[in-house]
């Protein structure tokens, strides 16, 4: 993934002896336009020797990398037979972002093998990198999403807050390899280190609860919608959601915003992941009680948070009780 034209990085490199027998399988690509996939294989010492140094070029474009394994060498997500690494970018969106080498440093003392490398428009005023957390086996692309979105919420608030969450679950999601501006040649960085990989077997079963469990909720929704529509529910439910925006269910049960998100009183990194689109929201916190895979709005909020997503009794409530 190097060139000719490169310069070093800033780095802080140690991982246990065992990386070099961590094995990581890439699909290779030469440019965002180009959907060929070149397979390689390497340990993931290798992955990350071939990162600690940048390429220096006009434009972001270029050489770039899928964390995965392909069926067909084609990039797309249908065509994804397996993850081998946990991407994340970090782009500040909502909350500015660690400098990389805390990222770094967060990361080390969680004990995850991982490496951090800055992209093309990182700076020391507004950091931009990726982080890439190995895996012992590969995943299955099912599973991706939970696992992410799971993972994430066991990040340090300061690391997990500034992480692009519209990428998670993202199958072939291509990151570039690294590049800088000539302006800014010198300020790229590297960091990796870290004991262990991830466990692809305990994130399957976590992913596995996570799928259930919306499955779950999501049927038990459908019965009580039919249920109070043969009741004469749906009048409560509207009259609900005419009276009541979904910000103000939000701030009752103390969720907090940030920006167009929302950080659940149940997050222990602080991360806000919950996103409001259009007066409804989704949640990807795992252990949120608004967590069931789909968009909500006032009246969804305000099952889930009161009533563990009944609507019936939601609406009985509404009315004052009665059923």
């Amino acid at each position: 993934m190097q060139t000719q034209k490169s310069r070093p990085a800033r780095t802080a490199y140690a991982t246990s002896n065992d990386a070099h027998f961590i094995s990581i399988s890439i699909g290779m690509v030469r440019n965002a336009h180009d959907p060929r996939i070149t397979p390689r294989a390497l340990s993931w010492s290798e992955f990350c020797n071939d990162l600690m140094q940048s390429e220096v070029r006009e434009v972001k474009d270029g050489t770039g990398f899928v964390l995965a394994r392909f069926s067909t060498p084609h990039r797309a997500g249908k065509n994804v037979v397996a993850i081998t690494a946990l991407g994340f970018d970090v782009d500040g969106k909502d909350q500015a972002p660690l400098p990389p080498i805390a990222a770094h440093e967060e990361l080390s003392r969680l004990g995850w093998l991982h490496l951090i490398y800055t992209t093309w428009s990182h700076s020391a005023t507004a950091p931009r990198y990726r982080i890439i957390i190995a895996l012992d086996a590969p995943l299955h692309p099912d599973a991706l999403r939970d696992a992410q979105s799971y993972v994430v919420d066991q990040l340090p608030g300061g690391v997990a807050q500034a992480i692009d969450r519209a990428c998670i679950g993202d199958r072939a999601r291509l990151y570039y390899a690294p590049a800088t501006p000539p302006d800014r040649a010198d300020g790229y960085e590297f960091y990796a280190g870290g004991l262990a990989p991830l466990s692809a077997k305990t994130l399957t079963l976590i992913a596995a609860a996570i799928q259930h469990q919306r499955e779950t909720k999501k049927e038990h929704s459908k019965a009580m919608t039919a249920r109070i529509a043969s009741r004469g529910g749906v009048s409560v439910i509207e009259q609900f959601n005419e009276q009541h925006t979904v910000d103000e269910v939000l701030e009752h049960a103390g969720y907090t915003r940030k920006g167009k998100r929302w950080v659940s009183p149940h997050s222990h990194s602080g991360t806000p992941g919950i996103v409001e689109i259009e007066g409804r929201i989704f949640c990807h916190h795992a252990d949120d009680p608004l967590h069931n895979g789909h968009a909500l709005d006032a009246f969804d909020a305000f099952a889930a948070i009161y009533h563990n997503g009944d609507l019936r009794t939601a609406a009985a409530a509404v009315r004052g009780g009665v059923a």
